[in-house]
């Protein structure tokens, strides 16, 4: 019966036809690739293999000279941090980023993370882990409690479950813990916000910082029931032709209690032509508590002056002095500081607790470590234009130096001598743990509020501390990047 009714059909109707499913075919494609329906699509590259690769939807490594690419190898990441770059023909609300690869990297560098960029103006992303050796070793040698990827560690067995402990915690206190939380635990990946007060508060006089700060700078102040006041005074460079909008953000946690603005609506400003700009902040009713403040700016803009009606307030993890002639000091409670200078003009020996640290190198970044045992660690710069990180606070006077948050797992957490209480969220990658074994790590992404332009998010790889420069062979081997997106269906779309 089938075929005396095809062979009735003329060649052009057959031809209509064949264009029709072809058609069919092609829409279905489109709308798999383009449109998404579903809300799901998974892009991947494959280093090992040409035909796998799908280089027209993940661009990178880069930069170039953080990644060794030899002929017939895989990729090589030799220095941090790397990017690359996924394009995607809609927004999605999360990613789940799986990545293979061959670890070669010495003790030094212990952490692998990555993240998307979330905020282009002050080039930030939202780091995930991938790897912690300093925990994955510490789970073999301190007692465990685990809830899916929730892990508490504790030195000795004070524990039994992770109730007892969530409730002891709650209430601000730990067993064999007596100057409390903030003195015996650590974190990674984990937000814990504990209820912080000063002990031994008296009100303190204003502070008034004339010491030029450039590019966004984050601090934290205390308050004791007293009205908040902060003045800002800025300088933008006009060193480009870019907007440079600045925004003062004041944070309780999580909350954004008032973010005060300037927009840039000079377009047109002369190259070098400097702009005065200036920014107030009031707050009158704010419990007592610790706050924090970002002043959010590109590096063409200096925060020239910063006058506040508290005198407890700290810089958080970075610190960029400029323009002042002068030998400057400083304080930070941290025992290591990264340093790096990016003007000739600037290279000096820089006095670090009772020890001096010689930069002679511009762009790369030096780590110096210090024995000091007193609380507020003393910096001495001969010269500016030097940028100071660590994962601690640095203040302008050693009485306004405080730190409120907890201590964090990174590259130099040495544990006991800093925690006898880990929690994280995190879960080791799978694999074997030999030299050159292939692992496969997984992080979950947040790309609601992630930057997008061109269709593209980007993404970095994060070692801390692997240098192409240290004189050492280590890295990390690159086989596979897989990128699970998911977000809105079509039809969440059109009725939402």
């Amino acid at each position: 019966m089938t075929k005396p009714f095809l062979t009735k059909w003329t060649f052009l109707l057959k031809l209509r036809l064949f264009f029709i499913v072809l058609g069919l075919i092609i829409i279905s494609i489109f709308l798999h690739l383009k449109v998404v329906p579903g809300g799901q699509i998974t892009y991947s590259r494959d280093y090992d293999s040409w035909f796998k690769s799908s280089k027209g939807f993940i661009y990178g490594l880069t930069p170039a000279e953080r990644v060794s690419l030899e002929n017939g190898s895989l990729p090589k990441v030799i220095g941090d941090p790397v990017y690359f770059s996924l394009f995607t023909p809609r927004p999605f609300d999360r990613a789940k980023l799986t990545i293979e690869y061959r670890d070669h990297l010495s003790k030094e560098t212990p952490l692998i993370e990555t993240g998307v960029l979330i905020d282009k103006l002050v080039w930030r992303y939202d780091l995930k882990p991938l790897e912690n050796k300093i925990l994955d070793q510490l789970k073999f040698k301190w007692h465990r409690l685990e809830d899916g990827e929730r892990l508490v560690l504790q030195a000795s067995e004070n524990y039994s479950n992770l109730a007892d402990f969530e409730n002891d915690l709650a209430k601000g206190k730990l067993k064999d813990c007596p100057a409390g939380p903030q003195a015996c635990l650590a974190v990674y990946n984990y937000q814990l916000d504990l209820d912080y007060h000063l002990p031994n508060y008296q009100t303190t006089p204003p502070l008034i910082i004339d010491q030029p700060l450039r590019g966004t700078h984050q601090f934290y102040i205390y308050l004791n029931n007293e009205p908040l006041h902060l003045e800002f005074e800025f300088v933008d460079l006009n060193q480009d032709k870019e907007q440079d909008p600045i925004t003062v953000i004041l944070y309780s946690g999580a909350k954004v209690i008032a973010a005060p603005a300037l927009a840039d609506n000079n377009l047109n400003s002369e190259n070098g032509r400097l702009e005065i700009k200036s920014l107030t902040l009031n707050e009158k009713s704010l419990p007592t508590g610790v706050y924090k403040v970002e002043v959010k700016v590109t590096d063409d803009v200096v925060i020239k002056k910063i006058v506040s009606s508290v005198g407890k307030l700290s810089f958080i993890n970075k610190l960029w002095p400029v323009s002042k002639d002068k030998p400057l000091t400083f304080y930070t409670d941290a025992n290591y500081l990264q340093v790096k200078i990016l003007n000739p003009a600037s290279l000096q020996v820089i006095k670090f607790g009772s020890e001096n640290f010689p930069v002679t190198e511009t762009y790369n970044q030096f780590t110096f470590k210090t024995g000091s045992s007193a609380v507020a660690k003393e910096i001495n710069l001969s010269k500016d234009d030097v940028i100071l990180e660590n994962s601690g606070v640095f203040a302008v006077t050693p009485t306004s130096l405080f730190n409120p948050s907890l201590k964090k797992v990174d590259r130099y957490f040495k544990p006991l001598d800093a925690a006898s209480y880990l929690i994280a969220t995190y879960q080791t990658p799978l694999g074997s743990f030999g030299t050159g074994e292939i692992k496969t790590a997984t992080a979950e992404l947040n790309l609601r509020g992630a930057f997008r332009a061109a269709g593209k998010y980007s993404f970095m790889i994060s070692i801390p501390g692997l240098s192409p420069e240290d004189g050492t062979a280590d890295y990390l081997e690159i086989k596979r990047i897989k990128i699970e997106l998911s977000g809105r269906t079509l039809w969440q779309k059109i009725f939402p």
